[in-house]
């Protein structure tokens, strides 16, 4: 019988080095709702693999099987209905640097890379730092009906530059939580093939899809779209194992899987953590999957909550209701705030928020991105700081 997760359960996070919960910065009573992570307990299966690991007396240099592999190809096939050879399956330090790996065999210096707007920064970081140009396509939000989507007029404009040579999608996106529809990846496909660009997706909040969309995985759905892309996943959102720096990087082309790999050993990258690889295969491998459905239902739920409490307790705040993710996208531009007075003012509440600039200079002025998987004791919490505080305005 699987076991039943009390993601109620508001854990004590002083004692680990916690980006988020950064005691040195973070003030009392202050909820960091700027990261995006989960804020429950790893899966058991995790936490035992990881203790196995612990109790060995030497932590020396591992040998590794194809475990790993499998792993990954399992979890997309059950989960998300791809079927992947393991032998497609690389390991990668994380999704940023998988994108960069296949940015620097599918790319030249000086060439073209898209992204979407509002946009994950760290996408920005890896096309600028590896001397690859950036190209922007903003999202057509609809911020009173909640609609996201492509603007395909301008997305065919930018695919056309000749100097444009690889996109990078962002599915489900950060920070508006938006899921793409086979249609609207078919037409990504329809303009990589026409325009020869090369297509990156990261897929790390692929397991938080609520009800009534589904995710997709782009390589899936033409024979020429597996054949151009790339995908990178990581179990770090799913399963709280961000930590471990571990993700796999999915390669269907057997030729450019090949050239990237060249890539990857010129940094030893093939190196692999013994606790990463361990968590890695026991979230995927089936031990967790039952830890999966539950924490999607539980965080589902707590986007509804998010949802209704801003509609009924902060109207002045416009709430994007995401399809997928566990992060959200704020209008608060009828606050009347300057950006910085904005995020003291969320601060100064006891809500640490995202900063909208960081994913958009123009598009995020006015804007925050706010992570909302907590406990829903301490979720309620930060909500009514939320709206105590935009009562006193």
């Amino acid at each position: 019988m699987s076991p039943l997760y009390n993601f109620d359960e508001i854990l004590d996070r002083s004692g680990e080095r916690s980006k988020t919960w950064d005691l040195r910065t973070l003030k009392p009573g202050q909820l960091p709702m700027h990261g995006a992570e989960t804020h429950f307990t790893c899966p058991y299966p995790v936490l035992e693999a990881v203790r196995q690991v612990s109790q060995c007396q030497v932590y020396g240099y591992p040998y590794f099987t194809d475990d790993f592999e499998k792993a990954a190809a399992g979890w997309l096939y059950r989960r998300h209905g791809w079927a992947v050879d393991p032998e497609w399956v690389e390991f990668v330090g994380g999704i940023v640097p998988g994108i960069a790996f296949v940015l620097q065999t599918v790319t030249k210096p000086g060439e073209k890379v898209l992204i979407n707007t509002p946009a994950y920064d760290p996408f920005r970081g890896v096309v600028l730092n590896n001397d690859r140009q950036l190209l922007e396509s903003p999202l057509l939000i609809d911020c009173e009906t909640g609609a996201v989507s492509f603007d395909w007029q301008d997305m065919e404009e930018k695919f056309r530059d000749p100097a444009c040579t690889a996109f990078i999608l962002c599915d489900p996106h950060n920070p508006t939580g938006k899921c793409c529809t086979r249609e609207e990846l078919l037409r990504i496909a329809e303009l990589s093939e026409k325009y020869q660009v090369f297509v990156i997706v990261d897929e790390v909040h692929a397991d938080f899809v609520f009800s009534g969309h589904r995710h997709i995985c782009y390589p899936s759905v033409s024979d020429f779209a597996r054949g151009r892309s790339a995908v990178v996943i990581n179990p770090s959102k799913t399963f709280n194992v961000a930590g471990f720096r571990t993700g796999a990087l999915i390669l269907p082309d057997r030729e450019l899987h090949d050239r990237v790999l060249v890539k990857v050993m010129a940094v030893k990258g093939i190196s692999r953590t013994i606790t990463g690889v361990a968590a890695f295969e026991a979230c995927y491998d089936g031990r967790c999957d039952d830890y999966a459905d539950q924490v999607r239902d539980y965080v589902e739920g707590l986007r509804d909550l998010t949802c209704d409490f801003f509609r009924e307790h902060i109207p002045s705040i416009t709430l994007l209701r995401p399809q997928a993710s566990f992060v959200c996208w704020l209008d608060c531009r009828r606050l009347g705030l300057p950006q910085q007075q904005l995020l003291s003012f969320f601060a100064q509440a006891g809500t640490l928020m995202g900063n909208g600039e960081e994913y958009d200079r123009q598009l995020g002025r006015g804007f925050v991105r706010m992570a909302y998987a907590f406990p829903r004791p301490q979720l309620l919490e930060g909500l009514q700081k939320l709206k105590t505080a935009v009562d006193t305005l």
